[in-house]
Parts: structure tokens; sequence; C-alpha cells
């Protein structure tokens, strides 16, 4: 009997280790699966079965781990999209935490802040140098909506002379009171607010331009049918004058129709094959009486470029280019100065230049004398006449037959502008 008992106990003993060892077991499977499921990584059903709460528990993670593993894969994909579409914005877009710590940054942010991996975590006031994106940050954090507004970023290399950008600002608080952060949007608006200034810029200098010559007109008119008309030392001169006057007003016009049409790509030129130094030395002796009667020594060197050499272009069209770089140059040279007009081959191009020993224009100023209407040097400018329009023409007129046009100059020194135009090859006619 004792035996028996001893025997009983022994497997009782028995069964007990082996449950509890494939208790342990499942245990350990599950302990393995929820750590696969935390990582990331795929998890594999439970293969150990055993009975009691541990086996339901294991039963339950085995039917459950699926569906959250899908869950987190499509969080993931999701989250992997949003970030694409966030670093694919040209909006810089950055998150901050309720205590001013960068969350999230695009690569547009990125760019315009000098941001990198490293910045996660620290606070914006360290990151950004700028009271204007901080005063941003705060208005978003403790205002009772979105914010919207505009700043200034200076250039991060201003030996460079790289100008600043202007950002419009949006922040959006994020949910909870107070706001558990936000989220802002810096917008480069830079050149929109460039080409705003250009367009005021020119209505205003147009009404200027229109407003000048007009009022010369009607003080000159009046004035004849007051007194003037019958006075025979006067009513001539102020005639001369208001035909210089009415002149100077339909030339702005025609500039500015001439203008427009090229703005909005309208080609009314015919182009064809064009033996460019014949042209060009035609062009330039038409210049001559006003080179001789200030006294400047005109030269052209068209050598190097032969006379069978062709571009691509329009008579008028080369005419106008040439007649307002050299028209200039002599306008701004003073008595007993030079005015060059020079050819050469470079590439597939032909390039001339016209270059003076004038006055020569400000280094600030040479990025803007393509602009409508921009003088370097507005009195001296209006003194000699012109519209203003000259140098835009040019430029369209270049840009449209596919060429480049430059300019260098040096106060004091003279200016240079260089063309460059495609060389014209005829097609090779079959033998």
């Amino acid at each position: 009997m004792q035996l028996a008992q001893i025997g009983v106990i022994v497997v009782l003993l028995l069964a007990w280790a082996a449950i509890s060892w494939r208790g342990r077991r499942a245990l350990d499977e599950l302990g393995r699966g929820i750590t696969a499921l935390d990582e990331g990584r795929r998890t594999w059903p439970n293969r150990i079965r055993t009975g009691g709460a541990v086996g339901r528990l294991t039963a339950l993670f085995d039917a459950v781990a699926p569906r959250l593993e899908a869950r987190i894969e499509r969080l993931e994909q999701e989250r992997r999209q949003l970030r694409a579409v966030l670093s694919g914005m040209a909006e810089g877009v950055i998150a901050i935490d309720p205590r001013r710590r960068l969350v999230f940054a695009n690569a547009s942010a990125d760019k315009f802040f000098g941001l990198d991996a490293s910045a996660v975590g620290r606070l914006v006031a360290e990151l950004v140098r700028s009271p204007q994106v901080q005063e941003a940050v705060e208005a978003t954090l403790t205002g009772t909506g979105p914010y919207e507004g505009e700043i200034n970023l200076p250039s991060r290399e201003p030996g460079l002379r790289v100008p600043s950008r202007i950002l419009a600002v949006h922040g959006t608080p994020l949910t909870g009171s107070p706001p558990q952060g936000a989220v802002l949007v810096f917008h480069d608006v830079t050149e929109l607010r460039r080409l705003e200034r250009m367009r005021q810029d020119f209505v205003a200098n147009a009404s200027h331009e229109l407003k000048t010559p007009l009022a010369s007109i009607k003080a000159y008119t009046e004035t004849l049918l007051d007194w003037a008309l019958h006075d025979e030392n006067v009513n001539e001169k102020f005639l001369h004058r208001i035909e210089e006057q009415a002149d100077r007003l339909n030339q702005l016009i025609l500039d500015l129709l001439s203008l427009a049409r090229l703005e909005s790509g309208q080609d009314f030129y015919e182009h064809g094959p064009l033996a460019l130094v014949p042209f060009i030395e035609s062009c330039v002796e038409s210049h001559r009486g006003r080179a001789e009667a200030k006294n400047l020594n005109l030269t052209v060197n068209l050598s190097p470029i032969g006379n069978d050499t062709l571009i691509l272009a329009d008579e008028e069209a080369i005419r106008q280019i040439l007649d307002n770089l050299i028209d200039n140059a002599i306008k701004y040279t003073p008595e007993g100065g030079t005015v060059r007009v020079r050819g050469q081959l470079l590439d597939n191009c032909v390039a001339f230049d016209v270059t003076d020993t004038g006055i020569g224009i400000p280094r600030d100023d040479l990025p803007r004398i393509f602009e409508r209407f921009y003088r370097a040097d507005k009195a001296r400018s209006r003194e000699l006449g012109g519209t203003g329009l000259g140098l835009s023409i040019v430029k369209h007129l270049v840009l449209s037959l596919g060429g480049k046009i430059s300019v260098d100059s040096r106060v004091g020194s003279g200016t240079r502008f260089m063309v460059k135009l495609p060389q014209f090859q005829p097609p090779l006619q079959k033998s």
C-alpha cells in the first residue's frame, strides 16, 4: 500500500512537471511573439497547445496577432506615404511640441532653416535664429486659432550677397487646451512679392512716362492759345517742342506695344537667314552722325566673322537690338569717348558686343537693368530722353532668337553688352 501511494505521488509529480513545462514553453512562446510584434517583425502562430488560462491566452494571441500585424503594417505604410508627401512639398513644414521642441521637419524646412537629422528634439529657438519665426511659434501656441503672417528670412551666407527670402507662414495649433503642439507651414513668396513690386513699379513708371510728355504738350498748347500763337519769336519754337513730346509719347506707346507682344510670345517677326556682318555695319553707320556730333570715336571690327556667316533672324529684330545698344552707348558716353562694336565666333554662336567708355552702371543696379522702366540714374536718363524700355525689349528679342545677352560694367570706366546668337547652318542640298 505504501509503495502504491508512492507510485501515485510520483505519477502526479511527473504530470505536474509536464504540465508546468508545457505552460512555461507556451508562456515563453507567447513572450517571443509579443516581442516580435513590438519590434515590427513577422509573427508566427504559437504551435504549443496547453489548457487552462495560459492556453486560452495563447489561443487569443494567435487569433489577434495577425490582425494587429496587418493594422501595424497599414499604419506604417500610411506613415511612409505621409512622409513622402511632406518631403516632396515645396513648402517647409515643421511640427513642434508644447515645450517648443522640434518633432518633425520636412526636406524644404531643412533647406529653409539649415536643419539636419540631429535637430529633432531640440528647441526651435536654438535651431532657427530668427525672432520672427519665434513670434510665429508663440502666436500659434498661445493664440485662439490659426496664425497667418509673413517673415523675412535673412540669408545664412551674407558674404555671397544672397538676398533675404520672404516666407508666408501658416500656423495651426494641435487639439487640446493648452495645445499639444503646433504645425507651421512656410511658403516661399519671394518671387511673388518681387513680381508684385515690378507690377507696381511698372504702373507707376508708365503713368509717369505718359504724364510727362502730355503735361509738356498741354503746357505749350495753352501758352500758344493764351498769347504766343502770334508771337513769331516763340510760336515756332513751341510747336517744335510739342512735336518732340508727341514723338516721345508715340515712341513710348510703340515700345509698350512691342514689349507686350514679345512678353506674350506673339511671333510678329519673319525670321530667315540673315548675313550679320553687312547688316551690323549698316546699323553702325546710321549712328555715326550722332557719334561725331558728340566727338565720339565710333569703331566697328567684325573681321572674326565671315561675310557669309548667317543667323536665323528678322532684320527688324536685329536692328532694334543694335539701335538700342548703340544709342545707349552714345547717350551715356561723355564727349571724346569711344564706342566700339566688335564681333567673334564662339562655338556654334555668333557674338557681337557694344562697348563704351561711358559713365558705367553701379554693380547693385546690374541685375535689374533689363527690367521695364528701370533706370540706374533716373534724373540723367530722363534728361537724355528715352522710354526706359529699350534694354527690356533687347533682352526679350535676344531670347526670342534663342540667344543670350550679358553685361559687364564699372562705374566711371564704361559698359560692355555682349549678344550671342545661334549660327545658322543652311541644309545641305542633295546632289
